[in-house]
Formats: C-alpha cells, structure tokens, sequence
C-alpha cells in the first residue's frame, strides 16, 4: 500500500523593497537609527574680506581703515574641515589668512612705534592677519525629528519623513566650545621722514557659543537642487591677558545640488583685541564669502 506523504509547500515572504538610498546622506541615517558611522564635511570659501579697527603704539590712536588707508577688500582663503557622529556632535577645525596694504596721505600726526608722523605725510601700511582654531558643537534640540534631544528616545515622525528618507524640515539648535588662535601684524612707514614703527602680536583663547541650522527637503520640488540649507552661528572668548578677547560671527545659505555637493553664499566676521603691554590692536576682518561644501 502506498502512503501519501503531503509536501510541505514553501512559504512565500514578501520583502518590500527599501527605498533608494543613493539620495539618503549619512546624517539622514543617522537620524532615522540606521548604523552610526561619521560624516566628514570639507567647506573652502572665497572671503571678500576687509580690514576694521583702531590701533595704538606709543602715541594716539590710528583707525587702520580710514586714517592708515586699509580699505581694499582683499580675496582671502579660508577652510573649514569638520567631522559629525550620531546626529549630535561635531568637531570642526578652521583657519584663514588676511593681508592688504596702502599709501595714504596722514591725516592723523603722532608716533606710531619708531615712526613720526605729521600731518600731510605720505604713510605706506602693510596689516596681516590670521585666525585657526577648533569647535566642538553639540545639538541641544531637533524639534522636528524622531529625537529631539541627545538624551531622548527616538519617536518616529513619519509626517516629517521626506521622499529621500531624510527629514522635510530639520531644525537643530546648537551650543559650542571653542578654541581660537588669531594673529596679526602691522608695519607704518613715514615714507616722507623715513621713519617707521610696527608690531606684532598673536594670542590663544578659549570661547562659548551657539549656533542654528535649518535644512529644508526641496527633492522633486524644484530643478537641480536637493534641499537648501541656512546656518548662523557666533561666540566669545577671552584669556583675561591685556583685555584681550575674540567675537565671531558667520551667516550662510547653502544650496544643495548633489546629496554630497553644495554651493555655499554668506557672511563671516572676525573680531578680536590683541594687546602685549605696548601697542593694542582692537578691530576685525570681515566681509561676504562664496564656496563650497563637500561631504565624504
């Protein structure tokens, strides 16, 4: 007699199919609680820059853009390189350099170092400026994604979830350490008299800020560009040595054209007062920037 063994028929899982991830950036997923892994961001600018300030050194005081003839607006490099993991955290490393010159007639008599200047001399001044330093940047609030804070449990929002996986609007609000070097230097000469004066100073100092930054998804909604972003950030600090202290203050608008490449518009200024006992600077350099950011 034959026994009828019944086959056991295969059953059939459906798997979904994921949805493209080639369009899905690394804080994207990071955000959604996919394997953590860190963001590298590399950001060079162009800074149409100039030169503000006042400065002292054994006589009066000297306004170094209108009374010493620095107004140029001079193209100065700057670069910005920093690393971000599990959503919150950033560090960023940044550095620039800033020189112009001129030829003025004085319009302000006094000593400046070892030069005499009267009024009605031909001034030659040559100022060179230079900051770097670190930042350590955490965000403190996300109030439009699945977790809103460092320490909070995630909650998904799918009413927030763009087509790309990542967030239609993302707002994160910031606070930063930082550790600022800045350097600078200026050389007067009295070309009538032949005398002249300069000094040179530079100073580390430690500093608190905060920052905002506000993505917004535009994917299918607009030709070329993947999603636009506007940032604004700013801080202080000081070392308590001379009353020397630092500000600084940068305002962008960067336009997403590739998941990995943006074009980056806006506005940085650096302030700071450098003194050694003798001679006191107490200006900045500042001015509009164009470039790029670029994510690894």
């Amino acid at each position: 007699m034959l026994a009828v063994v019944p086959t056991a028929r295969a059953q059939v899982v459906e798997v979904p199919h994921a949805p493209p991830q080639d369009r899905v950036s690394v804080a994207d997923l990071v955000a959604r609680g996919a394997p953590e892994a860190p963001e590298i961001t590399f950001a060079p600018d162009l800074w149409l820059a100039r030169v503000r300030g006042n400065t002292t050194y054994g006589g009066p005081t000297f306004t170094v853009d209108s009374q010493l003839g620095l107004t140029n607006y001079e193209a100065t490099l700057n670069g910005e390189l920093s690393v971000a993991w599990g959503g919150f955290y950033r560090v960023m490393a940044t550095g620039w350099f800033f020189s112009t010159a001129a030829t003025t007639t004085a319009t302000q008599a006094g000593a400046f170092g070892g030069a005499t200047i009267n009024l009605g001399d031909q001034t030659s001044s040559q100022f060179n400026a230079a900051g770097a330093g670190g930042e350590f940047d955490v965000t403190l609030f996300q109030p439009f994604a699945d977790q809103q804070f460092p320490w909070a449990a995630r909650v998904p929002n799918e009413k927030n979830t763009a087509d790309d996986g990542g967030y239609k609007t993302d707002l994160r609000i910031k606070a930063i350490g930082a550790l600022r070097w800045y350097s600078a230097s200026l050389a007067v000469t009295d070309l009538t008299n032949t005398t002249s004066g300069s000094w040179s100073m530079g100073a580390l100092m430690p500093g608190l800020g905060g920052g905002v930054e506000l993505d917004i998804d535009l994917l299918g909604k607009a030709p070329w560009i993947d999603s636009i972003s506007f940032e604004a950030s700013g801080g202080i600090g000081s070392n308590f040595a001379y009353e020397q202290y630092y500000l600084f203050i940068r305002a962008s608008l960067n336009v997403n054209l590739t998941p990995t490449v943006a074009a980056s518009f806006g506005y940085r200024l650096e302030d700071f007062k450098l003194g050694n006992g003798s001679a006191v600077f107490d200006g900045g350099v500042e001015g509009l920037f164009i470039g790029a950011v670029i994510k690894f």
